[in-house]
């Protein structure tokens, strides 16, 4: 199993401003990614905050279809999670123009089992929030708790999770009921490969008993082409990091 992650694009045609964000580089940046880092590749994953909303800038409409129409270029499927600048958009909008199947879902690739969380609502009670949600407030829904536990439960595959916000790690980019989560997986840890997410710009390694989390860090960060490149095999998950991203390998074991 092998696959190319990217996180934290922000793109806009903002200009570079003092915090080291280059918005307008991501399409660019992504485009480099795919060229340089996808060969024997299954699919690219992307771990949310596609695209970003400023006054003055094109809106988000605009800036997903020319990251669809850039994608459309490559023989790779893409597959995206929720950000928590995403939900300035519409989840509806946003599910249509990057073609993911839904706010939540799975999908089966090299005998994995992919489980792409929506983490990015302010309250369990409101999953299609109505404006942007506060970063620091992320939340998953009881129904897709219940979702992803029924899926980890009935499956044969090893399960690989991915969501923006973390599980673990920085508190204020940490998901308030992440313990409901963590607790699932740790019920099922026999079953689960990895969990990797993005939101916290520096990214993090960890571990919840014997499951790695990884947090990768952002695309949008400087001039450096920064993404990921995973492997996992059996029990071993090796990541080769480019730009800014650190290369590690983590061995599952009790």
């Amino acid at each position: 199993m092998k696959f190319l992650v990217v996180t934290d694009l922000h793109y806009s045609d903002k200009p570079a401003g003092d915090n080291n964000r280059y918005h307008f580089m991501s399409l660019d940046k992504v485009k480099t990614a795919i060229e340089r880092y996808s060969d024997g590749c299954d699919f690219v994953a992307c771990l949310g905050d596609v695209a970003d909303s400023f006054d003055g800038c094109k809106p988000q409409t605009q800036l997903l279809a020319e990251m669809r129409e850039m994608l459309d270029g490559f023989d790779i499927p893409f597959y995206a999670t929720f950000g928590n600048h995403d939900t300035a958009l519409d989840k509806n909008e946003f599910i249509r123009l990057t073609g993911m199947p839904g706010r939540y879902y799975s999908f089966e690739n090299s005998g994995f089992l992919f489980l792409m969380l929506d983490s990015c609502m302010n309250s369990k009670d409101v999953p299609y929030p109505e404006k942007e949600i506060k970063w620091t407030q992320c939340f998953v829904d009881d129904e897709q708790l219940l979702w992803m536990k029924e899926k980890i439960a009935n499956s044969d595959l090893p399960v690989v999770v991915m969501t923006h916000a973390l599980l673990s790690g920085d508190e204020d980019h940490t998901i308030i009921n992440a313990d409901e989560i963590t607790d699932i997986l740790f019920e099922y840890e026999d079953k689960i490969s990895a969990v990797f997410c993005g939101h916290y710009h520096d990214g993090l390694h960890s571990k919840i008993g014997s499951i790695p989390y990884v947090v990768f860090k952002a695309l949008c960060m400087g001039e450096a082409v920064t993404c990921a490149v995973v492997e996992i095999d059996n029990s071993l998950v090796k990541i080769t990091g480019c730009g800014d991203e650190s290369s590690v390998q983590i061995k599952k074991e009790k």
